[in-house]
Formats: structure tokens, sequence, C-alpha cells
């Protein structure tokens, strides 16, 4: 440790900032915190016995490319998600004798509360990649190394499942290094993807479907499996006890308030042939949950939670305005692009840019349009649609293309489309954007929008009844404004004067009927109705398909209308 450095986290050189990078003085603050001492450590037991799932898989692969390392004057070490060190590979005499001497042995624990700062334990407390260099090391006895660390994650569940790292001494330090350790990272990976379960999988893809809610807190929850977004981690939910809790109560129970204050607005079963193994918990935050349960779907004031279509409209053009920059995001049809269209300005006008046409033009022709496009800025907004369509080069391109104009103050929106099989925007264009961009509600969250649509009827057009109203307040609209704008005009080519909901389609009728089951018997309605449209109306097949005798397929077919 530098001396200088020592004294400035000390409190005994002043102001002086310190001359080490932030990350390492932060490590060095949490090991002095944990009580290391930087001029002795002593090894501490682990649990090298435990049968520890990256130890199984991770060996085998590290051990059958280690010869990529040979006369690299390196060594591999594999940790246990508590820093317990489990394998190590070096072929180097020296290294290896001076690893010895520095306890750094199969059996020790190396987590950075009891070594300090180090490659391995410092990944591990940070869940990130780290290279630690000479001086770096807290403890004094780790100076002669240089070690890079970078922790593997479990494909499924996002767990950390231990540490790989890659120890050299200082003068035979590699830039590829880091690199080399983060490819063996992702091998491991790999492998523990194609190690993991059936049931693993199926949670995870029940996940990634439902993951897009950027506002909800989403968790797969099995009794092996608990996978939870960015918003479910802050509701310290409780694995074994969210699991007993679906278990007990039914699965169609909605409004149930979580530990951590959420409330349950939908729950969703996760069946394998037939049976439930697990389920996809979806929260909001309770006040604001409890105001929309408590407003009618179909009248009366919005509540203060609510955002109309003019509400989303003028946070377009603030953001515009304020940034010069906006991304706008939302599920398919909900009008993305009308929106950024009326906030772009008027007064200048807009030239739009259509991502989704890369393929088909080429990208080598697209890029090239782009430039023509952006380079116009002056006279017009730009407005760059579909953003999730575009590869990870063209992305790149298109992101040096927004960096070359980005002191000009030229307006740029831009929309992405959410959904269950839509790409995510790539990295690079999220970073060119405000963080605090604008989404735009679906329309079943949009009843007064919908109603104040069905009631502005042209002239001879019939009018909906009350409770064909209700019912189509109550529709998903799973194709947004786009499915509005075809009922409304379904609506004028009916000859009648008034619509009730059995003049309505037969879809319509059959969601009339099943709009009060239980999450778990809407899920057993899609999954048959699912089952009969593969198999082309064959019950018979269905029944197979589903795991689930004729019997069982003929009753519950009843009970849904799926006749």
């Amino acid at each position: 440790m530098i001396d200088g450095d020592r004294e400035w986290l000390d409190g005994s050189a002043g102001s002086r900032p310190p001359s080490v990078r932030g990350e390492i003085l932060e490590s060095w603050r949490r090991s002095r915190m944990s009580g290391v001492d930087a001029s002795h450590v002593g090894p501490v037991a682990g649990h090298p016995d435990t049968d520890w799932r990256i130890s199984r898989v991770g060996v085998p692969i590290l051990e059958s490319m280690a010869d990529m390392l040979v006369g690299a004057n390196t060594s591999l070490l594999l940790s246990a998600p508590d820093g317990t060190l489990l394998w190590r590979w070096d072929e180097n005499s020296t290294l290896r004798n001076k690893l010895n001497k520095s306890d750094a042995v199969i059996g020790t624990r190396w987590s950075e509360d009891v070594i300090g700062t180090n490659g391995l334990g410092t990944a591990l407390e940070t869940a990130k990649p780290i290279t630690i260099a000479g001086a770096e090391h807290y403890s004094e006895s780790l100076h002669p190394f240089v070690c890079a660390g970078a922790p593997i994650r479990h494909p499924v569940t996002r767990r950390v499942t231990g540490v790989l790292s890659v120890t050299s001494l200082v003068e035979h330090a590699s830039p590829l290094m880091a690199p080399t350790l983060l490819r063996l990272a992702r091998d491991v990976e790999q492998e523990l993807y194609s190690e993991s379960s059936l049931h693993e999988r199926e949670m995870l893809q029940h996940f990634l479907a439902e993951r897009r809610r950027l506002r909800s807190a989403v968790v797969a929850v099995s009794a092996e499996v608990f996978i939870a977004n960015l918003a479910a981690t802050g509701l310290q939910l409780d694995h074994a006890e969210l699991w007993h809790q679906i278990q007990d109560a039914p699965m169609g129970q909605v409004g149930r308030v979580l530990a951590g204050g959420a409330r349950v607005t939908a729950l969703q079963p996760v069946l394998h042939n037939g049976e439930i193994i697990g389920a996809v918990v979806i929260a909001e935050d309770a006040a604001s949950s409890e105001s929309d349960r408590s407003r009618p779907a179909w009248t009366g004031a919005p509540s203060s939670t609510y955002r109309s279509w003019e509400d989303v409209a003028r946070e377009v053009g603030v953001a515009l305005a304020r940034d010069n920059r906006v991304l706008v995001r939302g599920e398919a049809g909900v009008g993305k692009r009308t929106l950024v269209r009326s906030a772009s300005g008027a007064e200048v006008g807009t030239i739009e840019l259509d991502c989704a046409l890369l393929q088909a033009q080429g990208s080598q022709q697209w890029l090239a349009e782009a430039q023509e496009v952006l380079s116009r800025h002056g006279d017009h907004a730009v407005v760059l649609a579909h953003l999730e369509s575009l590869d990870d080069a063209s992305a790149h391109s298109l992101g040096a293309m927004l960096d070359a104009i980005e002191w000009s103050g030229a307006r740029i929106a831009a929309t992405a489309t959410i959904s269950p099989t839509s790409r995510d925007v790539p990295q690079v264009l999220l970073d060119r954007f405000p963080l605090d961009g604008v989404v735009v509600p679906p329309l079943r969250k949009r009843s007064q929008d919908v109603l104040a649509r069905l009631e502005n009827r042209e002239p001879g057009t019939p009018r909906l009844t009350r409770p064909a109203t209700e019912l189509a307040l109550r529709h998903p609209w799973p194709g947004n404004d786009r499915q509005l704008a075809e009922f409304r005009r379904w609506l004028c080519r009916q000859q009648r004067a008034v619509v009730d909901v059995g003049d309505l389609p037969a879809g319509w009728r059959a969601a009339a009927t099943r709009h009060n089951l239980s999450a778990i018997q809407v899920a057993e309605a899609e999954a048959i109705a699912a089952a009969l449209r593969e198999s082309d109306g064959n019950k018979s097949a269905a029944a197979d398909a589903l795991g689930i005798s004729r019997s069982s397929m003929y009753r519950k077919m009843r009970e849904y209308h799926l006749n």
C-alpha cells in the first residue's frame, strides 16, 4: 500500500485526494471496517467439502481449457459463493510456491472481509469484474501479485455462484489477463445453463416474458427458483415465505399485500404437463394499486396515478424541450410515433428514420440514409422508430452519428417497442438518451381514453349499451390503439342503432363470460385455446399435448365456453 494513501485512509494526511482508483479506495474502507490487519492476514477455513454446484460444473471445463494459459506464468483459482477456494491450477513453480506461502490454498476463504482487497474477494463483494495490481491489495503480503477476478452468475437465477480469478506475479502481468478471464467465466456460465434443469429454464422463460413491465415488480418463484427484476429486489421478499404463501393461497387471489408494501396485481401459474411448478408474481405499489382498484373502470374522474394520452403527450413534449432527446417506449400499437411526431415541433417539421427497415435495405444502405437524415437535423426534428430492431454493429454506428451532433441542439425523438418477443434496445443507444424516458401505458390501463373514443361516434354509428361499454373497457386490447380503431370500424359497419353484448363478436362474448375467472382458470383457458389452435381443433390431440384426459378436456371447454 502506498504510504501516502495509507495515511489519507487513516485520516492523518488532511484533505489530499488519494492517488488510487475510487473502487480500490472503497474496498480498502470495507476491509478496514471488517477489521482486516493489512500487515498480517491469517488463513480462515472455508467449506470446501460442500457440494458446490460451481465446482461440479466449472472444474471440468476449466481443467480442459487450462492449456491455453500454459507459458503465461499465471494461476487459475475458482471460489465458492462464500469465497472458499475450491480449485487452483498453476504451472509455474515460482508462482505456486509464492501462492502457497500466502495461504492461497484450497479450503481457505478469500472473501474481502477476511483477506481484504483482492481480485477474488472484491469481485465477489461488488459482483463485478476487477483487477487488483500490486500495492492495490490491502494485505501487504499480496503486493507481489496481480489478480483479476470475475463473478460467475447462474444464467437462470442471475445469482453469483462463484468467482474465477487469474493471478500472476507483478513482473509477469499481461493486459490479456482480464479478457482471458472473462472468456473463461462466460464459458463456465454457458455450461451452467446447459446443466440447469428443464424446470429452471421454464421459470426463466416465464420471467423474461414479463420482466418488461418496467414499473412493476416481477418475481418468478418456485420451490427451487427465485428470479426478480430490479423493481422487485427492493421489496426484500423471502424466497421460502413467498412460495409458501403462493402454495397456501388461491392462485387467482390478487390484491394481497406482500412484505415490502407491494400489492399483487397478477399471479400467473407456471404449468408443466398440467401441473403447477411455479408462479410469476407481478406487484405494484400498494397505494397506487389501491387507487386504481377503487376507481370504477368506466366512469368517474381519473386518479392521480392515471395517465391519459394527453398526459403522456405533455411528458414527451417537456422531455424533448428540456433535453433535445427523448426515448419513448411502449407496447406495439400504443401510438408512440404519433406522440413523438406531435411533440417534435411542427414549426420545423419532422423527418423519420425507421430502424425496422435495416434488414430489408441492408445495413450499408440504411446507415447511409441515417447519415443523410441526421446531417439535415438543422431543418427538421428527427424521429428514430423501432430502436430495438438494430443489431449491435449498426447500433454502434448510429451511436457515433448521434455523438457527432450531440451539442448541435438537434431534436431527436426515438421509439422502442416493449413486448415478450422484441429485442432489448442495444445499451450503446440507451446511453445516448436521458435515463428518464417516457413509457406509454397500454390501452388496457387507459380506460378513460377508450371511453372517450367509443363515445366520440360519427353520425349514424351504433351506440353501445352500458353492459357492452363495460365489457369494452375490461377488454385487454392486446393490439392497443390499432385494435381499438379496428373495433370502431367494425362498429360503423353494423346495421343497427344499438349494439349490446350479444351483438359483439364471439370472442368478446367469451371474454364477457371469463372476466371473473381466477388467474389459474384464465391460464387454463388460454392453454386449452392455444392447444386447440395448434392441433387445428382436434380435441384429442389437444388433450394429449396438455397431458390431460379427453373427458377433462371436454369439461373444461364447457366450463370456459371454448366450444
